[in-house]
């Protein structure tokens, strides 16, 4: 029963995380500081670890990340 239990916990931080990544219209980088659209070819290029999601242009902009100048959010 504990195990059941575990795994159905950790499916909904799962499905939590995911749905908070495509929810996301913004991708910022940690390291650069630069925001993209999610579409932008860049962050496709990016690590993982450095992806940050945001949810509008003003969120980014407040965290201190800069447009892109390939995708032009």
């Amino acid at each position: 029963m504990k195990k059941f239990f575990a795994a159905l916990v950790t499916i909904i931080f799962m499905t939590a995380a995911f749905a908070t990544v495509l929810a996301a219209s913004y991708v910022g980088n940690a390291n650069t500081k630069k925001f993209h659209h999610a579409d932008c070819s860049m962050v496709g290029k990016m690590k993982p670890a450095n992806k940050v999601f945001m949810n509008s242009r003003d969120e980014a902009i407040a965290a201190g990340y800069v447009p892109c100048k390939r995708c032009n959010p």
